[in-house]
């Protein structure tokens, strides 16, 4: 869906400060955003808009008395083909017991196994039981990020740039984990140590 977006004062309040926010909210919750002289356009899945939409207000509200006006619509406009934009397709996707993260003695300790696509099961010859796989996959979960968090969510730990963390809130949702192959049946890789949650989309399988 799309969303026009405009922000109105009530008093003599400088909205520049708002408005400069409200477009890093849009832009770090994935949407993509077509900024206007009087409104801005969004555009994304109906989950990512509200939850955007709903930072913003409370944000806009802290620094004045604002009007947030928002219309809302199925049209939305066809994008340009941006250069900067990579599309990857699925090659698999994991099956385990996690619905959610988990402490990692946990994981290294859990089996998961990997689906793979079947056309793509030739593409394991060489592979052999006993090796290291890395695990490229998409942290289809995660939406939005910010440069600075807490390791693992753990407040208690002082934040680090998000490039010196493995949290799956990051600019391009990508994950990795070096995993100990333990069994390849047909399309199936047993495996052991793998750090993604149940029907975590797989992108590609390496050597180590």
């Amino acid at each position: 869906i799309s969303a026009q977006v405009s922000l109105y004062p009530l008093g003599q309040e400088d909205l520049r400060p708002a408005i400069h926010e409200a477009l890093n909210i849009f832009q770090q919750n994935s949407l993509d955003v077509y900024p206007g002289s009087m409104s801005t356009l969004i555009v994304g899945n109906e989950e990512a808009i509200f939850t955007a939409l709903q930072m913003t207000f409370r944000r806009a509200s802290e620094q004045g008395r604002v009007i947030m006006s928002v219309t809302f619509s199925n049209a939305c406009p066809i994008k340009e083909k941006d250069s900067n934009t990579i599309t990857f397709k699925a090659i698999g996707y994991v099956q385990n017991t996690f619905s959610e993260p988990a402490a990692l003695d946990k994981i290294r300790e859990s089996e998961s196994q990997i689906i793979l696509n079947p056309d793509l099961s030739d593409g394991l010859q060489g592979f052999e039981p006993g090796a290291q796989v890395a695990v490229i996959f998409h942290f289809h979960h995660s939406e939005g990020y910010e440069l600075h968090q807490h390791p693992r969510g753990d407040q208690s730990r002082p934040k680090r740039g998000v490039f010196s963390l493995c949290s799956p809130r990051r600019p391009n949702p990508i994950g990795m984990t070096v995993v100990d192959l333990i069994e390849i049946k047909d399309n199936v890789l047993r495996v052991r140590g793998l750090d993604a949650i149940n029907g975590t989309p797989v992108l590609d399988l390496k050597p180590v």
